[in-house]
């Protein structure tokens, strides 16, 4: 375990909770950061894909935070939004989707035209894009494999918030070409044996 994050209080956004420092809430995703130094030989993963067993389990509330608290180490970090059928990152981020992932994997776009940057120059975005009919074949080709080594250049963190394991092949797909993946799960509402399935 990686880490716990305390729930926040009712009509408390992870916005409000992320603004003062020594709160529960950004306590707890420092000490998650703290534990991913040590995930790898090397330290912090170059590609962390963020996922969960099923739907509204905390994995676009953690993405966002979590890019941002490594970008607070000195890091260079993007994030990405995977989730190519319930994507949120625009929501948290206010950044626009008229250009995301979709639009690289489907060369219908530059990289440059889908980079935007929020919070500070050390840490970027790519929303999810317009949602394709059938996110598998983006995902499943060699467009994905070629985008994150491109990015890994310039990147010294790239963050995946994924869709859910659980009946869909993305996440697997995704986690096939990223270097670490992080599952989530809410406290007294996840079942222990979608845990393990994932």
């Amino acid at each position: 375990v990686l880490g716990a994050i305390p729930r926040l209080d009712e009509g408390e956004t992870p916005q409000q909770a992320a603004s003062d420092l020594r709160s529960p809430f950004s306590e707890a995703y420092r000490s998650v950061r703290t534990a991913l130094q040590f995930a790898t030989a090397r330290g912090l993963p170059g590609t962390l894909l963020i996922t969960s067993a099923g739907p509204s389990e905390g994995k676009s509330t953690t993405a966002p935070e979590l890019a941002q608290n490594i970008s607070q180490l000195g890091k260079r970090v993007l994030l990405v939004d995977a989730d190519l059928r319930g994507a949120s990152v625009h929501k948290v981020t206010g950044l626009s989707t008229a250009k995301g992932l979709s639009s690289l994997l489907s060369n219908a776009c530059a990289l440059e035209d889908a980079i935007q940057p929020w919070r500070s120059d050390a840490l970027t975005v790519i929303t999810a894009g317009p949602l394709p009919p059938n996110p598998p074949e983006l995902l499943g080709g060699d467009a994905l494999p070629r985008l994150l080594g491109k990015l890994r250049e310039t990147y010294d963190v790239i963050v995946l918030d994924g869709p859910p394991i659980l009946g869909l092949a993305d996440a697997p797909l995704l986690a096939n070409h990223a270097e670490a993946t992080m599952l989530g799960g809410a406290g007294q509402a996840t079942r222990i044996d979608a845990l393990q399935s994932g």
